[in-house]
């Protein structure tokens, strides 16, 4: 069993034998795998990376195939920080420091992160968060209130300065209709 590891490894393949023996063969795989990975979601060239090492094949394949789903625009960090902070914005908003923290997570250069985050407007994604609970947390009295509102803020990453303007426009609207 040790042996036909071994000669995976000279043959330009690290890890589980079912990819193959043959480098072309290899490539054809790591290929389709990569297609399979996208096929949910877009990735970082960092997460794809990730899965290819994950998946065993060696630097050269790795490389090689990563160039090709870049050539053929099914990679591009830029395209994947702009879709990512976009999805976070409209599903779960959060705030630039924490986007900042996901997207540097997921390998995307710090240049391309400011880039994609240069339209976030902080107080409108914490509106954004906090109204969509706002009927959940009617029967709270107001301290609890305060403190629903005040915890989902911070735990999404926003700021004092934030998280009291949009506690105060929750309350007035609590209120006031």
């Amino acid at each position: 069993m040790r042996e036909g590891r071994d000669s995976n490894q000279k043959n330009g393949f690290t890890g589980n034998t079912a990819h193959g023996m043959d480098s072309g063969i290899n490539s054809a795989h790591a290929y389709n795998l990569s297609i399979g990975f996208l096929a949910p979601r877009a990735r970082s060239v960092n997460e794809m990376r990730e899965y290819l090492v994950k998946k065993g094949f060696d630097e050269n394949i790795l490389v090689d195939t990563i160039n090709r789903l870049i050539r053929e625009k099914l990679l591009d960090d830029r395209a994947f920080a702009a879709q990512f902070v976009e999805h976070r914005e409209r599903l779960n908003p959060k705030s630039r420091f924490a986007l900042k923290f996901e997207l540097k997570k997921k390998g995307i250069d710090s240049t391309i992160i400011e880039e994609s985050l240069v339209d976030i407007d902080e107080f409108r994604s914490a509106w954004h968060g906090v109204e969509s609970k706002l009927r959940t947390w009617q029967s709270c009295d107001d301290d609890k209130f305060k403190k629903k509102v005040m915890n989902f803020l911070k735990n999404r990453g926003f700021g004092y300065e934030v998280s009291i303007s949009t506690f105060e426009k929750a309350y007035e609207k609590r209120h006031h209709g």
